[in-house]
């Protein structure tokens, strides 16, 4: 699980708007895998979650951007990568 986490978030960190589609053949896993991931990285207020990422429609397709949070910890990976 940590791998996928990593891997999703460089590329999110990368791309900045990833669709489902994308992400799931990107990281190699199916739609539920994902959802559960998002669920973890997302925020809800019945689960919670640590709100790096937000799913958001653009034209008409279901897209995973960062948050506020997600951009900042992109910023920090980035800044220790240097």
């Amino acid at each position: 699980m940590e791998n996928l986490v990593i891997a999703l978030m460089q590329a999110l960190c990368a791309e900045q708007v990833l669709s489902l589609a994308k992400t799931g053949k990107l990281l190699g896993i199916r739609r539920s895998q994902l959802e559960r991931l998002l669920l973890l990285l997302g925020h809800t207020d019945s689960w919670g979650g640590i709100d790096y990422v937000a799913q958001a429609e653009r034209r008409g397709r279901p897209v995973i951007i960062l948050t506020e949070k997600g951009r900042a910890l992109c910023a920090q990976m980035q800044a220790s990568a240097e």
